[in-house]
């Protein structure tokens, strides 16, 4: 939790000997009673004094209390007891001997009377400690991102259980639920489930989601905010089963109770809570193993032998692992994922619990129930747990905070933000956005050194288990990501953001596009596709597909034409999408990604006219994402001269036409000069503009549009020899852009076979592994080589962040995979299976 790092942690354990086996007993035997032990006059340091055989072999055992004890706001003087403190001595009293620290800590946190979440509202700056959903708005907006993703990797179910554990106030559930106030039929399909024990949180969560009762249980209520029905339950066993589920873990893990181990001569004894003969709590060690032990065991097969060499102490938390078992066997049979984001670390725990009260750490052991308590979360523990439930679930993560949140889009959510608001907000902004994403002291602060925002970016980590069959959720599928070092920060001018963002409106779609590439096929999906037997097999196959709903009520037979345009509009419906939403400069850049269809529609209409064909049954040939809202005054057209006036005046390609055309050249120009004359300027067009745009945008773009001119290049070369085009008339139609720009031209312009063109390109050594893979004398596979080439640039572009270059790598990679799903289904139509890997390219 943010209370962690609001202060320093307290000084490090020292620990005991080492080299000890677990249990010198084989046998776990019944917990017996500890007689207590007195207090040491004038030392850090007590003894526990060991019963039975133990006390008989004269054995004592040193327990460091100094670190334990944590000597601030603490007092011995006596005080009269709580109820709690008074219901814990009588459970020691009744039992015969200490609890464990998990019971102790499982009564101090939620005993119905007096634990510490019960009966009062714990957090903001007003209580104990500060959650991330009360920083800033934009933690709860990128948990709706996240949530949004994974839906749509679910196939968009029209009923959902949004379960949240441990919801606090309600603040993250509010912010997901405006965030995503946009996506009608995802608010439409929500049931929100709230785990929450405290009645009195479970008021304040019904008031800060503006519900309304819908009958006169107070567990079910409507929230106005988007019109969703709320329930509420104590446990996560109460929430119906059965319906496809995504659950939000943050900051629940850490407070669940924890075992704690120390390692001893005699073996590893549980660390337990006793009262001692000053009346005042105490730690002692367990003279016996206890039922715990069986977690124990359980958890170091989990590590590896270097870490276990290294222990001294051990924490673990059964209830964690039960927990999560519980979440993945109900993932694994319902469909959908969980989120986990907590404090903690990649490797087994040892000894993190401690208490927060007002903001400062105080004695664990201290007035039980005035203090918040809380371990590390074990990560590994919560995969390996998760794995052994259930086989059809995967896990991801952990990565930081920093990272998920950077990878979702906070930086252009918090651009967005500052863009409309005053000075004070744009401070408050800043200081939250940092406290989500920076690690220690931010460095731009000049206030009050007391209120210095502390960076949790790094301490904090997520983790996703999702059900096998929807793929990596976003955005674990780019580990490792970019992290937002706090050098980066201030590269990026940490008071306007402008190098991070650049000035970019609506922050979601970065997220969205992300969360879209996770849809694509995989390996697996492709192998499955070259065993089907005929084309309804391949419908069947994509049925679980984002191409599904598109597909279903297709009539059989189907024909491969009918695949390829179901999924031509399932793109060209995503496009249109983040079209919608985008604002300058990213709106032009996505206009710019559909130039090249628009190109082969014009160019195919001009090949109409000159045939004296029906231009209206052109234009329904024409590619969908080269459409625009003239296209039909096209048809109208009786002539070149005519056609090329129409041209000028109502199409986004008018500039590239008066530029490089006549209208006697659409007479007299062989048609496939004219489109790569137009090409040209289109790429050098949109090369330029991203030049413009600068950042990462420019430096990503300018390789793929590079790659895509040496390409045409290459094409433009090999498909003129032979022919009567001069060598200036080649070098005319290659971009004056590209690694091989121009030397590479000059030597391209005048080979006259492929092995010219092999020898030119061996020159540079990007391109010496795709000439690598022909024979001389041949050019067969020189096709795929490049589509393979671009697919890698393609996938590089998603290994970073805060770019467009995303946007144009998905739209590309999703042509290719219709590419691959034409080239499948024209194998299987025509019995010509054996060929199929001819030609398809494979991404992931």
């Amino acid at each position: 939790m943010l209370r962690r790092l609001l202060t320093q942690t307290s000084s490090p354990r020292r620990l005991l000997s080492s080299k000890t086996p677990f249990f010198s007993k084989p046998s776990l035997s019944p917990f017996s009673s500890l007689p207590s032990s007195p207090d040491p006059p004038s030392s850090a340091s007590s003894h526990v004094e060991e019963s039975g055989s133990a006390a008989a072999a004269g054995t004592t055992i040193s327990v460091d209390r100094s670190a334990l004890f944590n000597p601030p706001d603490h007092s011995h003087e006596p005080t009269p007891d709580s109820e709690l403190v008074k219901h814990l001595k009588s459970v020691i009293k009744f039992r015969g001997g200490p609890i464990s620290v998990a019971e102790y800590m499982e009564e101090v946190l939620t005993n119905p009377i007096s634990g510490y979440y019960m009966n009062r509202d714990v957090f903001g700056a007003q209580g104990d400690f500060i959650t991330s959903p009360e920083v800033s708005q934009m933690f709860g907006e990128m948990i709706g991102v996240w949530t949004v993703c994974l839906w749509e990797q679910m196939g968009k179910p029209e009923r959902v259980n949004l379960i949240e554990l441990g919801p606090g106030r309600g603040t993250l559930m509010v912010d997901l639920l405006r965030g995503t106030s946009k996506f009608r039929n995802f608010t439409e399909s929500l049931h929100i489930h709230l785990v929450e024990c405290s009645p009195a949180l479970q008021k304040i969560q019904h008031q800060n989601l503006k519900c309304t009762d819908e009958s006169s249980s107070e567990k079910k209520a409507v929230s106005s905010l988007a019109g969703t029905p709320v329930h509420w339950h104590a446990t996560l066993e109460e929430v119906p089963s059965g319906v496809p589920t995504i659950i939000i873990a943050h900051e629940f893990y850490d407070a669940l109770p924890v075992h704690q181990f120390q390692k001893t001569p005699r073996g590893w004894c549980e660390k337990m809570v006793d009262v001692g003969e000053d009346s005042q709590f105490r730690f002692v060690l367990s003279p016996q193993p206890t039922p715990a032990a069986l977690y124990l065991v359980k958890r170091c097969t989990w590590a590896t032998p270097e870490e276990k060499e290294k222990l001294e102490h051990v924490e673990i938390s059964p209830k964690s692992m039960d927990l999560t078992q519980e979440i993945a066997k109900r993932i694994g049979s319902d469909g959908g994922g969980a989120l986990i984001i907590d404090y903690g670390k990649d490797v087994i725990v040892s000894d993190s619990l401690q208490a927060i009260r007002e903001h400062k750490f105080v004695n664990i052991l201290d007035d039980p129930g005035s203090a918040d308590l809380s371990a590390y979360v074990d990560f590994p523990s919560i995969k390996h747990s998760a794995e052994e439930a259930s086989e059809n679930v995967t896990v991801h993560g952990p990565m930081t905070q920093s990272q998920f949140l950077g990878s979702l889009g906070i930086n252009f959510r918090v651009d967005a933000l500052l863009q409309n608001c005053d000075d004070e907000q744009a401070e408050s902004l800043r200081s939250g956005y940092w406290r989500l994403v920076g690690d220690g002291e931010a460095p731009f602060w000049e206030g009050p050194d007391e209120q210095t925002p502390i960076g949790m970016g790094e301490r904090y980590l997520a983790m996703a288990i999702v059900n096998r069959n929807q793929g990596t959720p976003a955005p674990f599928q780019s580990l490792p990501c970019q992290s937002l070092r706090s050098e980066y920060l201030l590269k990026g001018r940490m008071y306007g953001f402008e190098a991070l963002t650049f000035n970019i409106h609506g922050g979601y779609l970065e997220a969205i596009v992300r969360g879209h590439r996770a849809g694509l096929l995989t390996t697996a999906d492709y192998n499955n596709l070259c065993q089907c037997e005929n084309l309804d097999d391949i419908k069947m196959h994509l049925s679980a597909t984002k191409y599904g709903s598109y597909l279903q009520n297709e009539p059989s037979p189907l024909h491969t034409t009918t695949i390829v345009e179901k999924c031509t509009l399932k793109l060209v419906d995503d496009y249109k999408h983040m079209l919608c939403q985008a604002t300058e400069p990213m709106s032009t850049f996505l206009e710019y990604i559909r130039y090249g269809h628009m190109i082969d529609n014009v160019v195919l209409i001009v090949t109409g006219t000159l045939h004296e064909r029906d231009v209206q049954e052109l234009i329904e040939k024409c590619h969908p994402l080269g459409m625009f809202d003239s296209i039909a005054t096209l048809a109208v057209a009786q002539n070149m001269r005519e056609l090329y006036r129409l041209v000028l005046v109502d199409t986004p390609l008018a500039p590239y036409f008066s530029e490089c055309l006549t209208s006697e050249d659409l007479d007299d120009m062989n048609i496939e000069i004219m489109r790569n004359t137009l090409y040209k300027a289109y790429l050098e067009d949109f090369y330029k503009f991203c030049q413009k745009l600068g950042g990462a945008t420019s430096e990503i773009m300018s390789d793929l549009l590079a790659f895509e001119a040496d390409r045409r290049a290459v094409n433009i070369t090999i498909n003129s020899i032979g022919t009567e085009l001069t060598r200036e008339d080649r070098k005319k139609l290659y971009s004056n852009f590209g690694l091989l720009y121009p030397y590479g031209h000059e030597e391209l312009a005048i080979c006259e076979d492929i092995d010219q063109v092999r020898g030119v390109m061996e020159k540079y050594p990007p391109y010496q592994a795709i000439f690598s893979k022909m024979s001389y004398g041949e050019s067969q596979m020189l096709d795929k080589a490049f589509y393979e080439e671009e697919v890698r640039r393609l996938c590089l572009a998603f290994e970073q962040q805060f770019h467009y270059g995303v946007f144009f790598a998905y739209m590309r990679l999703r042509e290719q995979e219709i590419r691959n799903l034409m080239w499948i289904s024209e194998c299987v139509a025509q019995n010509q299976k054996s060929r199929i890997h001819d030609s398809v390219v494979y991404m992931f």
